[in-house]
């Protein structure tokens, strides 16, 4: 006697489908990481065109006032237009630059700590965990948050390369320094 068969069995239409959700979930995590370097990079590149305009602004203000920048020489990031009249690129506010000779700083503030460790990453620091919740901390001392990442000022090339010299994912804020040629 022959049997007829017609169609699947519901366990087999059941590993297909778990097939199919691992499947997601890794396309899903994947499609996450590179829209946070994504951010992260443009982030970084805002904050490299608003290095340049604060230290060509504050030449061109010492140049123009005998070797004295003006008070009000370097613009904010949000009246330079490079993004609008926003202050912020992706959700993370870029603060006004802080100029001398050789260097602009400049702090961003994240409110997403993913994409704060992926510019942090993408600008070469490297990201130390703070210590788990779970274990005390002296009570004379706070809980360890920081990672203060002392980065060696290597030479700019044609535009300047900004490293960190201080990244705090926890709180959500990075120093990104602009050396100057």
């Amino acid at each position: 006697m022959k049997k007829n068969e017609s169609g699947r069995s519901m366990v087999e239409m059941l590993g297909v489908l778990a097939i199919i959700g691992v499947l997601s979930v890794g396309g899903i995590a994947g499609y996450t990481m590179a829209m946070n370097r994504y951010r992260a990079n443009e982030v970084v590149d805002m904050a490299n065109k608003y290095a340049v305009i604060a230290y060509s602004a504050y030449m061109t203000s010492k140049m123009m006032n005998n070797g004295t920048p003006a008070a009000n020489a370097i613009p904010s990031f949000a009246s330079t237009g490079l993004f609008g009249s926003h202050s912020s690129v992706n959700g993370t506010k870029i603060g006004n630059a802080k100029v001398d000779e050789d260097y602009v700083r400049i702090t961003l503030t994240f409110n997403n700590e993913k994409i704060c460790q992926a510019t942090a990453t993408s600008l070469g620091a490297v990201i130390s965990s703070p210590a788990p919740s779970n274990s005390p901390a002296p009570s004379n001392s706070p809980a360890p948050s920081t990672s203060s990442i002392p980065v060696p000022m290597a030479d700019p090339e044609p535009a300047p390369k900004p490293t960190v010299s201080q990244a705090n994912c926890g709180s959500k804020t990075i120093e990104a320094v602009f050396k100057q040629s």
